[in-house]
C-alpha cells in the first residue's frame, strides 16, 4: 500500500513539474493565427466599386457564364485561405494589367471602366489582404 501511494504521489509530482514547462501560445500568436484564418472582408469603399463595376458579370445569376465561373463576388467572404491567396494574386494581375472590365464591355459601356482612383482603392485593399494572409 505504501509503495502504491509513493508511486501515485511520484507520478502526480512529475505531472505537475512537467506541466509547468508547457508554454501556452501568447495572445499575439493566437491573434496572428486568427488573422490568417480570417475571411476576406470588403470595406464599404471597395464594396461600392465592386457593386457598381463588377457585380453585373460576377454574380450567381449573371448571363455571362465565363465571368460567373471565373469569380462570384458573393463567394469571396467564404473562401478558405488557399482560395484567398489565389484570389489576391489574381486580383493584383487583373488590376495592374487593366484586364477588367474587358475591352469589349468598356466599348459598349464606357462608364464601366475603372477610374484611376477606383483602381488605386482596389489595389490598396488587395495589398492589405495579401499582408494579412502573409501574417504581416
Amino acid at each position: 500500500m505504501k509503495n502504491q501511494l509513493k508511486a501515485i504521489f511520484g507520478l502526480s509530482a512529475l505531472f505537475f513539474l512537467t506541466s509547468a514547462f508547457v508554454v501556452a501560445p501568447s495572445s499575439n500568436e493566437s491573434r496572428d493565427a486568427q488573422e490568417q484564418d480570417a475571411k476576406i472582408e470588403l470595406p464599404e469603399n471597395v464594396k461600392a466599386i465592386v457593386e457598381k463595376k463588377c457585380m453585373n458579370c460576377h454574380k450567381p445569376d449573371a448571363r455571362n457564364e465565363k465571368a460567373k465561373e471565373k469569380l462570384q463576388w458573393v463567394k469571396v467572404p467564404q473562401m478558405n485561405k488557399e482560395e484567398q491567396e489565389h484570389f489576391v494574386a489574381e486580383m493584383f494581375e487583373v488590376l495592374e494589367d487593366g484586364k477588367m472590365p474587358p475591352e469589349r464591355m468598356v466599348e459598349r459601356f464606357p462608364e464601366m471602366k475603372l477610374t484611376e482612383e477606383e483602381t488605386k482603392t482596389l489595389l490598396a485593399w488587395v495589398e492589405k489582404e495579401e499582408k494579412r494572409l502573409k501574417g504581416k
